[in-house]
């Protein structure tokens, strides 16, 4: 029986990683090897499924519901759940051969660097041309006119609540700050958490702070080119420090990722009244909370949030193209495959999935769209089999997908560029000085949004930053 190569170390990954792709640009097309025999299964590699504490979630069982009809089966890798950890590895396991996998779960963001490196194999336009996404997302999986990856799910920024520390809170204010009004400072649990480690976090929660603060700002155009300016930098990186006010955020923020920010949020030493974070939290903190009697909520953060998601693509490298293809299309295309993502906290990619009316494209999504727990909730039974034995409480099916669709239609996208692991770290590097000293001077903002504007508009042409020398004074 053939075997596949196994998977390199995280090590090894980066070390490739920054070795084959930091300078962006076109790569020599991928040659496909030998087609393996039957059964040897599809390989599938994905970042840790976070929806299920003990990552055994909702993709698992899709593979195997494809793995019980299909005569070619298909396994799960799923890799670190860091964004950065789980990009490198993918890219280095490409690159270097080490890793033969076929079908490749990305991150909307990471699509046209590997495009560019010739990773990727186009997709059958006419396979996947009739399927109806939400949000024209299928936008995000092409890239110099190519479609390189279909829409697996959507995601987009939620802000969770605790009913019993929110009573006096404007949740339909149009800001964080606006919000922190309606609480008293410096309580024993703070209003707010989100994530501000240095990582692809960080660099959502500043393009949101960016957007509320200038709705129309651009820092890169259609074609990957650097359009900011240091006063729209100014203005988002002003409304990020107001959201920071140590009165009222949790402390815990800036070192935590999303399960950092979900703990401090819903975990035995819970202390924040408001958290922003994703849809997979959702039933993770209901596991949680219900249990306790703490009531919750989730409805739309204020302002745009950042689109996120995770796209199917075909690895160049893979032998069996066709028999991927079909795998991606049962996992995208068919409404019962996308509707137990729904169950499972994500956001669908597919608008069937939603099973809203016909007119759901006139929902009042200016409404203040909440779900919350009930004063009494019970077992749910069967409802979400992938979240646990009969959890407490699930949200009203109907009234989460209105508040999901209208998010995601109202949701703003990230930047698309070979070069975006570069334009995020200018973001992460220099944010997070600005955070960590002088933060609260004006001086502080200014030189922070000049530096930035200085970087990115290198990074995105695939260059490095080098910071001007300073002259020696003369006496």
């Amino acid at each position: 029986m053939a075997m596949r190569r196994g998977v390199p170390t995280a090590a090894c990954a980066l070390l490739l990683a920054t070795a084959c792709v930091a300078g962006g640009g076109s790569a020599p097309p991928v040659t496909p090897g030998p087609t393996p025999p039957d059964d040897v299964p599809l390989v599938v590699v994905s970042a840790a499924d976070l929806s299920s504490p003990d990552q055994s979630g909702v993709r698992q069982s899709l593979i195997d519901e494809w793995n019980e009809d299909s005569p070619v089966k298909a396994r799960l890798v799923e890799l670190p759940s860091t964004d950065g950890d789980a990009r490198a590895e993918v890219l280095a396991g490409l690159q270097s051969g080490a890793a033969e996998y076929d079908v490749l779960n990305l991150d909307i963001t990471w699509i046209p660097e590997f495009a560019e490196a010739g990773l990727l194999r186009p997709l059958d336009e006419e396979r996947f041309g009739a399927l109806d996404f939400v949000a024209d997302i299928e936008e995000t999986g092409r890239w110099d006119d190519e479609l390189y990856a279909v829409p697996f799910n959507t995601d987009v920024g939620l802000l969770y609540y605790r009913r019993d520390l929110t009573e006096t809170m404007d949740l339909g204010a149009d800001s964080l700050p606006e919000m922190y009004t309606g609480r008293p400072g410096g309580q024993s649990t703070p209003t707010y958490v989100t994530q501000l480690r240095p990582y692809e976090g960080l660099t959502v929660n500043v393009l949101e702070a960016m957007w509320r603060a200038a709705p129309d700002a651009r820092l890169v155009d259609d074609s990957g080119a650097y359009v900011g300016t240091t006063a729209v930098l100014e203005a988002g990186l002003e409304e990020l420090l107001a959201i920071t006010d140590e009165s009222h955020l949790a402390a815990a923020s800036y070192g935590a990722d999303e399960s950092g920010t979900l703990e401090e949020f819903a975990g035995e030493d819970r202390g924040a009244a408001l958290m922003r974070n994703w849809p997979f939290a959702l039933n993770r903190v209901a596991d949680r909370l219900v249990a306790e009697g703490v009531p919750f909520g989730v409805t739309r953060l204020p302002g745009p949030a950042a689109l996120g998601g995770q796209s199917l693509a075909v690895a160049a490298s893979s032998p069996r193209a066709e028999a991927a293809q079909e795998l991606i299309r049962f996992l995208t295309g068919e409404p019962a495959s996308q509707e137990r993502l729904l169950a499972a906290g994500f956001a669908p990619a597919l608008s069937e999935a939603y099973q809203l009316p016909d007119d759901a494209g006139e929902i009042a999504c200016e409404d203040e769209l909440r779900v919350e727990t009930p004063d009494a909730p019970g077992p749910v039974g069967q409802r979400s089999e992938e979240a646990g034995d009969e959890p407490l409480w699930r949200p009203d099916p109907r009234d989460y997908a209105t508040l999901l669709w209208c998010a995601v239609h109202e949701a703003r996208g990230r930047p698309a560029t070979p070069y975006y692991r570069q334009f995020s770290r200018v973001i992460e590097e220099e944010v997070t000085r600005l955070l960590a000293g002088g933060a609260g001077s004006a001086g502080g903002v200014e030189d922070a949004a000049q530096r930035i504007d200085s970087r990115l508009e290198l990074a995105l042409r695939g260059r490095t930053y080098q910071p001007p020398r300073s002259t020696p004074s003369s006496h």
